[in-house]
């Protein structure tokens, strides 16, 4: 049974749903009016003593608790004994909540390339080395042996900087690279001639250059194993990987992405390949030579295409869906098209970016009375990763430091209004309260608060720096409104109460993001996979498979770490 509907009722539970939509900001900006099943959590999290707070504060009792192993069995094995102190309906709403939500233990993917190191990077982050490795390898070895022999054309849809889109030319793919900024087309074009310049560099040295036929030179080229995520293939290996024996290419192209500029980007450019000979031997198809033999005539079939996405923001995964499943539903008689969609691998993020369309998608969903809906305040809490929040020292430390801020800036807003209503008034202008409250709430956003903007770390050093530096910032006094603030400004030991729970209130929200991007996913599933029943049904297409993969590792700070697959059932499973 899909997990779909049961995620979906847990997040429209009482207490999730009120989680959801109450931003900390909001909670402080309203005097604290409490809704009413809260009062017991509520309590617990404010009952504190000064001394106590600094060693075990309640948000990391609640995080500690989500974040235990199955082992721990939920009962404190490694955890502090105030663990079993929190209140039963908090530990019932994490256990649904973990129960629910999708693993996202990362499978396994052969021989990788991960070691980070920063000559081998070649301005990527250890992060996106990780990413760009086990992406690219899983490509690889996604390949059966039979689909290596027609399937050489792959799409990388939001390329970036291109560290994806060379290293799928490097395991021999033709590769169109599109991204909707010239500035991130232009730095991976640069990058690529550094690449061929440093190829260039050691061929010249000769290094291996005697002992390996001029197909085989890149499996040597330390600059070929930094982003290819595979193994040097070995003779028992040779047979399958058939496309390395070839040499790739990669084009670039700056266009605003958009489902039929999609679709018109990949047909211009496969044209493109057969309308540039050279010498009457050889063909163009995007900025490198190859074979002849890659020419296509009007009467063979359609060019398989697989399209690939690393990191698609907001609306561009659907997007990319719609593209592939559009493509996949038109007859597929030699003439009528020139490409087909063959397999898709893309990795979502920005949910905060989707548009009111990209959710939700399945019928499942939308059959629903009323219909799922996902707020703003969900979406932009979809990121979040928490159990990886106290995985070492450093997190922690910035896991303290990040909550910390929301909390300092929550309990500003009371300084906030004040000012705003001030200066409303004293400019015969409307205040915030004017903004469409019900699309940002549960967000915080208000025009006070986009006044004051980032402060740096330094300023969250503690509250009485805080609140100097952003008193400073906005141009006021506080003796100025003294007698209308709220006592815990100044009441050390009530702030610090205010501060527990405020912790709690973000904490728990953001366990409920893994939990959304859940929904997110697992609704793009099951929406791909009734579009391609239906597909099945009303023609002759050859199946496809539907996949939820795990790529990453959240650990390297890959939170987004779930690879939608779409691929020919004979296709080898790899979870």
């Amino acid at each position: 049974m899909s997990k779909l509907e049961p995620i979906y009722q847990q997040l429209c539970s009482p207490l999730a749903s009120e989680l959801l939509s109450i931003h900390p900001n909001d909670l402080a900006a309203s005097g604290f009016q409490l809704p009413g099943n809260w009062k017991g959590w509520w309590e617990w999290a404010t009952s504190i003593d000064d001394e106590n707070t600094p060693y075990f504060p309640r948000w990391m009792s609640i995080l500690h608790y989500y974040s235990a192993t199955p082992d721990d069995q939920r009962t404190g094995n490694q955890v502090p004994s105030n663990k079993s102190s929190i209140p039963p309906d908090l530990k019932v709403l994490i256990d649904d909540t973990v129960r629910v939500q999708l693993s996202r233990d990362r499978i396994s993917i052969g021989n990788t390339s991960e070691s980070g190191n920063a000559h081998r990077s070649y301005g990527m982050s250890p992060k996106k080395e990780h990413e760009v490795s086990r992406m690219s390898g899983y490509i690889d070895q996604l390949l059966c042996p039979g689909s290596t022999d027609t399937l050489n054309h792959v799409v990388d849809v939001g390329s970036g900087q291109g560290y994806l889109s060379r290293a799928l030319q490097n395991l021999g793919f033709h590769v169109l690279a599109l991204d909707s900024n010239e500035i991130q087309t232009s730095g991976a074009e640069r990058w690529k001639a550094k690449e061929a310049a440093r190829r260039q560099k050691q061929f010249k040295r000769g290094k291996d250059a005697q002992s390996l036929p001029d197909s085989q030179h890149h499996y040597n080229d330390p600059l070929f194993q930094s982003h290819v995520a595979t193994s040097v293939p070995s003779a028992s290996t040779a047979s399958k990987n058939i496309i390395h024996s070839r040499t790739g290419s990669l084009t670039h192209q700056t266009i605003c992405i958009n489902p039929r500029t999609l679709e018109s980007s990949i047909h211009d450019w496969l044209l493109s390949g057969e309308d540039n000979q050279i010498a009457g031997c050889t063909n163009m198809i995007g900025d490198l030579l190859v074979d002849r033999t890659e020419r296509r005539t009007p009467e063979e079939k359609p060019v398989p295409v697989m399209m690939v996405a690393l990191h698609a923001c907001g609306s561009l995964t659907p997007d990319v869906l719609r593209v592939f499943l559009s493509n996949y539903r038109r007859p597929s008689a030699p003439g009528i098209r020139i490409w087909t969609a063959q397999a898709l691998v893309v990795v979502g993020c920005c949910y905060n970016l989707m548009v009111s369309e990209d959710f939700p998608l399945s019928r499942s969903l939308r059959e629903r009375v009323p219909v799922a809906t996902l707020p703003l305040a969900s979406r932009h809490l979809a990121a979040q990763i928490p159990s990886q929040w106290l995985r070492n020292e450093t997190s922690a430390r910035e896991t303290s430091l990040a909550i910390r801020k929301v909390v300092f800036r929550a309990l500003l807003q009371p300084v906030l209004q004040k000012i705003g209503a001030l200066e409303a008034s004293a400019n015969h202008t409307a205040t915030s309260s004017s903004y469409d409250v019900e699309e940002l709430r549960g967000v915080g956003q208000t025009q006070e608060n986009r006044r004051l903007g980032k402060l740096p770390d330094a300023a969250y050093k503690d509250w009485e720096t805080f609140l100097d530096r952003a008193t400073s910032k906005i141009g006021v006094r506080l003796d100025q409104i003294a007698t209308q603030l709220p006592v815990y400004i100044h009441d050390k030991h009530r702030r610090m109460q205010l501060e527990s729970a405020l912790s709690v209130l973000h904490v728990l929200r953001c366990i409920m993001g893994p939990l959304i991007e859940s929904l997110i996913l697992l609704d793009r599933h099951e929406w791909i996979r009734e579009e391609l029943s239906r597909s099945s049904e009303t023609q002759e297409s050859s199946p496809m498979d539907v996949e939820l993969v795990n790529l990453f590792d959240q650990a390297t700070g890959s939170g987004r770490n779930v690879a939608i697959v779409i691929k020919p059932c004979e296709w080898p499973n790899m979870i």
